[in-house]
């Protein structure tokens, strides 16, 4: 139940988003504010495995998820897993009410789109 929540959410479950609502969705884009990015940093500190290990980080312009208050930041990256490997490229969706991560979806389909534009978050990959 959790998951389809948030899937409703970052406005990608089909059927339930319309081709304007989408458009609106990204059409919100501009840059994470610093306090965001400060946030998500803390927030994949505290909640992913190993941290220190990743490398190839990349961070999306933050979207307005429509009428909710909500922001949203998609964040990709590789890094170690329990056993010491890379398991590649992940893509994690960290929603925000004002600076504060409240929730996250990892390989969340809104981050896999072209419509979605990325830049290199360094910050994340110099723990």
């Amino acid at each position: 139940m959790k998951r389809t929540i948030l899937l409703v959410g970052v406005g990608v479950l089909s059927g339930c988003v319309s081709a304007e609502q989408l458009d609106k969705i990204y059409g919100s884009q501009m840059p994470p504010t610093a306090a965001e990015r400060a946030a998500a940093i803390t927030y994949i500190k505290s909640t992913f495995y190993d941290p220190y290990s990743i490398r190839d980080a990349s961070i999306s312009n933050a979207v307005t998820l429509l009428d909710t208050g909500y922001r949203s930041i998609c964040v990709r990256f590789n890094a170690k897993n329990r056993m010491g490997g890379y398991v590649g490229m992940t893509s994690t969706s960290l929603r925000f009410r004002g600076a504060s991560v409240v929730s996250s979806l990892q390989d969340a389909p809104g981050c896999n789109t072209d419509r979605l534009q990325y830049s290199a978050f360094p910050e994340l990959e110099n723990l």
